[in-house]
């Protein structure tokens, strides 16, 4: 690998911060909507492993702002960079459409058109993604070759929030591959200009898997559908693992020893339940000392019965929807008194007495 001075790396980040922004322009107004180069693509670009923020809540980096002065002086995307990706997402209940106008190469005879690995007319996707813009050199001379990657971004209303700078012109540095159309999956041309191909993989430029789906955690591919796995693994894509202790309450084994566990358990077998209590009347655990209570029970163990409607201030709730009155009272929600008479009590008799007619 070949050891970059610090001065040579600042050169290629700004390089490329150029280039990422300028591939979206500019915003006018806040969203929801991201988009940034994950630490893993930040590395092989520009030798730094962090988040490159591009667009956060519909709205561009600083360093975006002056593009159109910064394409002056930036350089070409070097031969070894053949992609770019990017990761997009749409949150909350936003939606965001995207349009590619332009995927356009200006020396055709060095470069052929960029490629993207997504439609070109479509909406921004709620769960992060991946978009990979290429560039792919021809094989046939060395050169530099210009081209144009133009994208617009609207709101649901029809509104343009995001829009490549018009006439934004990129360049991309290619020489004659030995083997044309290079080699892939860790292959190498060799000095017959023909490509050596890692085990597992064969085709003119090792494309072609013999183990299809290809061998996982580390399995070697010996021969076309077999893979040889590693202690602790198997199955026929070695996709399985080995636990050597069972899980317990409805955990699975995804590793060699470790269980993933299911809701309301955890331990190393997934014996050791979250609630200290143990939850009742049907109630299972969900979290820490959280239980989820079956229909007609409350609280925090689902120990106390649901009554519809209550039971009053004359009796407690025993079971879903069945009361028991206190003494003196009586009926299904313990609202009636037992004192009451059957029998209601005669009207008072208003009556008046005749005056004296002796009196005056």
């Amino acid at each position: 690998m070949a050891f970059r001075t610090p001065a040579v790396q600042l050169h290629l980040k700004t390089c490329f911060l150029l280039l990422l922004g300028g591939l979206m322009g500019a915003a006018q107004e806040q969203g929801s909507m991201f988009m940034w180069i994950d630490a893993n693509q930040a590395r092989i670009l520009i030798g730094f492993e962090e988040d490159i923020l591009i667009v956060s809540e519909g709205k561009m980096a600083p360093f975006t702002h002056d593009f159109r002065k910064a394409q002056q002086r930036m350089p070409a995307i070097p031969v070894n960079i053949q992609h770019v990706n990017f990761t997009w997402q749409a949150t909350d209940q936003a939606e965001y459409f995207y349009e590619f106008q332009t995927l356009r190469s200006l020396d055709k005879d060095i470069m052929d058109d960029p490629t993207v690995n997504v439609p070109l007319l479509g909406s921004v996707p709620h769960k992060a993604s991946v978009v990979q813009v290429g560039f792919p050199c021809r094989g046939d001379q060395d050169g530099v070759a210009a081209f144009e990657v133009t994208i617009l971004v609207m709101d649901a209303g029809g509104n343009i929030i995001l829009r490549t700078p018009h006439n934004a012109i990129f360049f991309k540095t290619c020489q004659r591959a030995k083997c044309p159309g290079g080699c892939r999956n860790g292959g190498y041309c060799n000095e017959r200009q023909v490509c050596e191909c890692q085990d597992g993989f064969y085709g003119i430029h090792c494309e072609k898997a013999l183990c299809s789906p290809r061998c996982l955690n580390g399995g070697l591919c010996m021969s076309p559908g077999v893979c040889i796995c590693p202690p602790g693994y198997f199955g026929p894509s070695c996709e399985r693992a080995n636990c050597s202790t069972t899980c317990l309450n409805g955990g699975t084994c995804f590793h060699p020893g470790k269980c993933i566990c299911a809701v309301g358990f955890e331990g190393s077998r997934c014996e050791l339940s979250k609630c200290r209590q143990p939850c009742r009347n049907g109630g299972k655990c969900t979290g820490r000392n959280k239980c989820k209570c079956s229909k007609g029970y409350h609280g925090d163990l689902c120990s106390k019965a649901v009554c519809e409607p209550s039971c009053g201030a004359h009796g407690s709730c025993v079971e879903p929807n069945r009361c028991q009155c206190r003494d003196g009272w009586h009926g299904r929600h313990c609202n009636k008194s037992k004192t009451t008479s059957f029998f209601p009590s005669p009207p008072a008799l208003n009556m008046k007495m005749p005056l004296d007619s002796n009196k005056q």
